[in-house]
């Protein structure tokens, strides 16, 4: 049953790669630049409104899933959603203000039904993660890797402009609700409000959205200085080598997906066996990591044209950049694994003020992208990670693994 498991979950990761894999080959031969640069701004938009409000429904749903009423605790979350769709009419209107002219009515709607159903069917599809309905759970990922790389794709193909992309995000994602709405049923909904309950989840979880919206800060923000300091022709090229380098990822999907509820569990039955049965898998996984970034940065540089445009690639100064993000982006899946620690521990205030640290490095440095270009927002992003490491190390180190507390 585990290799079954393990299988499943190795193709959970493993297919919507594949999709994105085609949506970047996509992108970098065959779309304007310029169109997919505005497309990130946008879209990096929406993944914000995601860190600030999901953050802590998000975790606290992980970390309270197992040792609460499921059916009472999924329609509590439910019924937050329910606000944070109403506020976040007023913060899409507020984008709105900032750019004005720039995009066409048309595009601030689309943007707002994408995040009403990403949002929505994003939270709801962690009920089967945890549940350890690997079956459902992967075709839900499926689901969710059609909505956000195919159909942008077919959408583009007909009409070529940037409301396309948008419009393709938006059939895909109503698409895959419809089925996950069918998964729901099992759980019927019903307002639930309950103050000591939302009191409990806000307690327990609040300092990570401050490590979600810093974590935000480091991985997106340098997007709108290359726009403001460069084009939105260098977001887009920009944004195509960090998802090359987004590949590195795999092993932190596959190592969420499958340990991370593996571990909560078993924490909740015993502490100590969870410490231990983390600790094992973070060994390894380290391991793993290393070897596969020494694979990667090792591979001749003809192997990325099969992904990326030729005269990206055969640029020295991008090329240079793609191997930064890789580096970057082992170290954030490194620090992401460790971070179960602080969730299992509860001081996801140590985990906040790290990210903090880290992010005010990362914004201080992308000031530099006026004078270097996109390769001083590759390094700035590379150090923040690299920050984190360290910093979350050396505060396990004494807090923790010295102390005993893992055994």
């Amino acid at each position: 049953m585990g290799n079954k498991n393990l299988r499943i979950t190795i193709l959970t990761i493993l297919i919507p790669i594949i999709l994105q894999l085609i949506y970047i080959r996509y992108v970098s031969y065959e779309v304007n630049k310029s169109d997919y640069g505005d497309f990130i701004i946008l879209s990096t938009f929406v993944v914000a409104l995601s860190q600030i409000f999901l953050s802590i429904p998000s975790q606290s749903f992980m970390r309270f899933f197992n040792s609460s009423n499921k059916l009472l605790l999924i329609n509590e979350f439910r019924t937050y959603l329910i606000g944070v769709n109403l506020i976040s009419i007023v913060l899409i209107y507020s984008l709105y203000l900032f750019y004005g002219d720039r995009f066409d009515n048309s595009i601030y709607i689309l943007l707002y039904i994408y995040f009403l159903f990403s949002n929505n069917y994003s939270l709801n599809q962690q009920i089967f993660l945890l549940n350890m309905e690997r079956k459902r759970y992967f075709i839900l990922k499926l689901m969710e890797g059609l909505a956000k790389f195919i159909f942008p794709i077919i959408f583009y193909i007909l009409y070529e402009t940037l409301e396309s992309l948008l419009i393709g995000l938006v059939v895909g994602y109503i698409i895959a609700f419809i089925i996950i709405s069918i998964y729901l049923k099992e759980y019927p909904f019903k307002i639930e409000f309950n103050i000591q309950n939302q009191k409990k989840y806000f307690i327990y979880a609040y300092p990570i959205m401050f490590s979600a919206v810093f974590s935000w800060s480091i991985s997106f923000s340098d997007r709108y200085f290359i726009d403001y300091f460069m084009s939105s022709e260098d977001v887009g090229i920009y944004a195509i080598l960090a998802q090359v380098a987004g590949f590195a990822q795999i092993l932190g999907m596959v190592f969420g997906t499958y340990v991370n509820p593996i571990v909560l569990k078993k924490y909740e039955e015993n502490k100590e066996d969870g410490f231990i049965l983390l600790k094992s898998y973070l060994i390894k996984f380290m391991i793993i990591s290393l070897m596969s970034f020494l694979i990667l940065i090792i591979l001749p540089r003809d192997i990325f044209t099969l992904i990326v445009e030729k005269d990206i690639i055969y640029n020295d100064n991008y090329y240079s950049i793609l191997l930064i993000l890789i580096a970057g982006i082992f170290s954030t899946v490194f620090q992401t694994a460790m971070s179960m620690y602080f969730i299992l521990l509860k001081r996801l205030d140590v985990h906040a003020k790290i990210f903090i640290i880290a992010s005010i490095t990362n914004f201080l440095l992308n000031f530099y992208i006026l004078e270097y270009g996109i390769i001083a927002a590759a390094f700035s992003t590379f150090l923040a990670y690299l920050i984190l490491n360290i910093l979350m190390l050396f505060w396990l180190r004494k807090n923790i693994i010295t102390k005993g507390n893992t055994k």
